[in-house]
This record gives structure tokens, sequence and C-alpha cells, in this order.
């Protein structure tokens, strides 16, 4: 009866001793996870940062679009301003005489 108790307590052991080193190996993973979501969280949030500067940058950009003319208005803007200078060249040259 010792002898089986003996067996019993040694077996109980090595299963202990083995649950212990699987509970270890997995707190270990646990940590490692855990360090890994915090990168991926902070990763998150530059994610977010660049995207809402982008958006703005885009934003940005449609306004200035919106404002700046296109080519077709500066070349009739050009034709505007040439007939403008044409005409006061003309009074000039009018008075002149």
């Amino acid at each position: 009866m010792a002898s089986d108790l003996r067996d019993t307590l040694e077996r109980i052991r090595n299963k202990s001793s083995v649950l212990l080193e699987k509970y270890n190996t997995l707190q270990d993973e646990r940590n490692g996870l855990a360090e890994r979501i915090e990168e991926l969280q902070n990763e998150i949030i530059a994610l977010r940062k660049e995207n809402e500067r982008l958006k703005q940058d885009g934003e940005y950009l449609k306004m200035a679009r919106s404002i700046a003319p296109d080519r077709e208005q500066v070349e009739q803007y050009r034709a505007v301003i040439n007939k403008l200078v044409r005409d006061i060249d003309k009074s000039i040259a009018q008075l002149n005489e």
C-alpha cells in the first residue's frame, strides 16, 4: 500500500511538473501576444493619424482645384487681357496723334 501511495504521489508530482511547464509556456506565449497586441494597437493609432492627414490633404487639394482655374480658363483670361492691352495701346496711339 505504501508503494501504491508512493507511485501515486510520484505520478502526481510528474503530472504537476508537466502542468507547471505547460502553464509557464502558455504564460510566456500570453505575454508575447500581449506585447504584439500593444504593438498592433500603436500601429493602428499611427495609421489612423496618417489616414486623417491624408483625408485632410485630399480636402485641401479639392479646394485648391476648385479655386484654381483650369487651363482653358487661363487661356480665356489671357485672351481677354491681351485684347484689353491692344485696346489700350490703340487708345494711347490715338491720343498721341
